[in-house]
């Protein structure tokens, strides 16, 4: 799965289950908590979509809050996580 098709599952997942209005413009450098206005209850729920969409886990003790700091950083660790997963 390419960086692209991650980003648009990803914003599908995010509008379809987050009553959120996303900016016009949503990039990769665009920030989950400022930008598209995703507040921590949402990035749990989030998560979980994650996990079941890209059929990864993502452990909750281990997770570097820079994660979540923009859609980029969220990409390149869901890649880094199905790189793992195919890993093991």
């Amino acid at each position: 799965m390419t960086r692209t098709e991650i980003y648009s599952k990803l914003m599908e997942i995010i509008a379809q289950n987050f009553e959120i209005k996303l900016p016009d413009h949503v990039d990769e450098g665009s920030r989950i908590y400022e930008d598209l206005f995703i507040d921590s209850i949402m990035v749990l729920q989030l998560t979980v979509y994650i996990e079941e969409e890209f059929g990864i886990f993502v452990p909750e003790d281990n997770v570097d809050p820079e994660v979540l700091e923009t859609v980029g950083s969220l990409i390149s660790f869901i890649e880094h996580l199905k790189l793992q997963n195919q890993t093991a």
